[in-house]
């Protein structure tokens, strides 16, 4: 088990290998990597400490890739990534007798994040939704460089999210009725969604972490961090993550900035119930493995069985 001094320790491992061998380092937040901000010569970074080991090498770089490309073929303000010493995106640290820790270094992108959903004004809310449609519309033309490789948010995903939650809730004193409601309205929806067409135009990479916690407001524009989750999925579940936590009035403050670059699909109005059930589910299932984040999950069962009876109503 890595502890403090231990991840101190591979930071200024990593950071040598960017020749920052004198750099100032502060802890950072995060729910699965270990991310310090870096301050020398008079500019900032961000590294990251890959310790959670949910994406090899080729995963990281392909992440980093599509950041870069986004960098170069777009006017939003991103984080850069920075390769080391020897022209690399990731760097591998080695950790005593254990495997290497990888490490990646980006430029630090100045702003303050929100502390909670319900400040954002009408206008940021607006600018967020632009922002994404602006990833979604690069993304319908990115040209996936030779060996890309991310996770995909399909059929398998979303099952084992089911899995995951059902098996934890059934150990609980939960309505068995409410469970088996649950799982067999959520498949039913899973089975409907993984028939859905892939088009260009309604598949590709996305973040799939859009939330208030990844927005950075910065002077009059709104930024968007942390990629690591990024991968293969419908724009419509991309959306969904995004207006999950946000109330009517928020959605259609998101959806109209989003309108004002790209156009939402002909099917939204249909297909807009199915996408947000499958964020609550992946959210849920997510949280569920956290013991400290049962009691939540548990109070939310009603709510879930409610989204999900509703939706199946709205499909064959």
């Amino acid at each position: 088990m890595m502890n403090d001094k231990t991840f101190l320790h591979l930071a200024i491992e990593a950071l040598c290998n960017y020749g920052l061998e004198n750099a100032q380092l502060t802890r950072l937040g995060g729910a699965s990597n270990t991310n310090f901000k870096v301050d020398a010569d008079d500019k900032s970074y961000v590294l990251r400490l890959h310790t959670s080991a949910y994406h090899d090498r080729v995963a990281i770089s392909s992440e980093l890739a599509w950041l870069s490309s986004l960098q170069s073929e777009t006017t939003l303000v991103l984080p850069k990534p920075i390769v080391n010493l020897n022209g690399e995106l990731v760097t591998g640290v080695p950790a005593d007798s254990k495997p290497e820790t990888l490490c990646t270094l980006m430029s630090w992108v100045e702003g303050k994040i929100s502390p909670t959903v319900d400040i954002l004004t009408d206008d940021q809310l607006a600018k967020v939704g632009s922002l994404m449609a602006q990833l979604h519309i690069h993304s319908q033309q990115f040209e996936l460089p030779e060996g890309f490789k991310r996770q995909t948010f399909n059929e398998a995903h979303f099952s084992g999210r089911l899995e995951v939650l059902y098996t934890a809730l059934s150990n609980t004193e939960l309505d068995k009725s409410d469970l088996n409601s649950l799982k067999v309205n959520a498949s039913h929806i899973i089975t409907y969604f993984a028939h859905l067409e892939r088009k260009q135009d309604s598949f590709g990479v996305i973040h799939a972490d859009f939330h208030s916690g990844n927005y950075l407001l910065c002077d009059e524009k709104v930024c968007i961090i942390d990629f690591d989750r990024c991968g293969f999925g419908f724009y419509l579940y991309d959306l969904a993550l995004a207006l999950m936590e946000l109330d009517e009035q928020q959605r259609k403050a998101f959806l109209q900035g989003y309108e004002t670059v790209k156009p939402l699909p002909a099917d939204y109005t249909n297909l807009k119930q199915v996408f947000l059930c499958l964020a609550y589910l992946d959210n849920l299932g997510f949280l569920v493995a956290n013991p400290e984040e049962l009691a939540f999950v548990m109070g939310e069962l009603p709510f879930a069985v409610e989204a999900f009876r509703n939706a199946v109503e709205t499909v064959p």
